[in-house]
């Protein structure tokens, strides 16, 4: 059974990534739109969980998406809000470090620091594909799907470096990576701390709005070198609600509302989840692309 789930687990994963990698090349052919973008993401991570769950639905131990929502402890909703809030300004802060590093500047980053398919959205269409739609249907597959299957096989902190990996190879390239990584790590956190996938989906939410502040931000004063100001503003909120969120963290725990990991068996652990023909289709299909990328 454990090496049942860890295929399908891998194999999901790697039809997730070309169903992506397909549709988007599809989408930009096509001129983009909200509809044809909308189905796009849908499918592209709604298929790979039902095929997921559909395969590991006769298991012995149960296999369930964490689709209904659970009644939250106190203090949850405002550690997932903080926790959002540091993830999107985490993630940007590292790529204007990395990009700084490679020497971009100016309107080198305001196109490439950000990194998500806008074509042809309207602002309402940003708001219902990149906040909304994204947020729910890539948390069902990453971390209702996904995370779920990989629990069964390994400790908490292997499930949740697999789940950020994920989620950065599925989003990122090499020079937005570390971002995305340390998302889904968190994104991975809140589902495991509330039993649900529907606190990871705000703090995802929260994040694609911030993303979408700072593209219309940059994209109206760029031309004043905001990008001068705007390493040194991320900084100073990074430090503020990085402390929030360990705290508020701090406080559920000593309260027990939420639990401590699991233990297992360190990176046996994940190594136990990438040793299986889908997950190392998928990593080198990554690569590939990536190096394709920089050609």
């Amino acid at each position: 059974m454990r090496n049942k789930t860890a295929l399908f687990s891998g194999l999901s994963l790697f039809f997730c990534f070309c169903l992506l990698t397909g549709t988007g090349v599809m989408v930009t052919r096509f001129g983009g739109g909200t509809p044809a973008l909308a189905a796009a993401e849908a499918a592209s991570f709604l298929l790979p969980a039902f095929l997921l769950a559909r395969a590991l639905r006769g298991n012995r131990t149960p296999f369930t998406l964490r689709l209904k929502p659970k009644k939250l402890p106190k203090g949850a909703l405002g550690l997932t809000i903080r926790m959002g809030i540091t993830v999107a300004v985490l993630s940007l802060f590292l790529n204007l470090l990395i990009y700084q590093i490679a020497g971009m500047t100016g309107a080198d980053l305001s196109t490439t620091a950000l990194d998500a398919p806008q074509t042809g959205l309207t602002a309402l269409g940003r708001i219902l594909v990149i906040v909304a739609l994204s947020a729910v249907v890539e948390e069902v597959f990453l971390r209702g799907a996904l995370f779920a299957a990989n629990e069964q096989m390994a400790g908490t902190g292997a499930c949740l470096l697999a789940s950020g990996l994920a989620f950065a190879m599925l989003h990122g390239s090499l020079m937005n990576f570390a971002g995305p990584m340390i998302a889904g790590a968190a994104y991975a956190y809140l589902t495991y701390c509330f039993g649900s996938i529907w606190p990871a989906v705000l703090a995802h939410a929260v994040n694609n709005i911030y993303y979408l502040f700072v593209v219309w931000i940059t994209e109206t004063y760029a031309a004043f070198g905001i990008w001068n100001y705007f390493a040194a503003i991320n900084a100073l909120v990074l430090l503020l609600f990085l402390y929030l969120t360990l705290r508020s963290a701090e406080i559920l725990l000593v309260k027990g509302s939420i639990p401590r990991f699991e233990k297992g068996g360190g990176w046996r652990d994940l190594f136990c989840l990438v040793r299986n023909p889908g997950v190392i289709a998928f990593v080198l299909a990554f690569t590939a692309r990536a190096v394709l990328h920089w050609i």
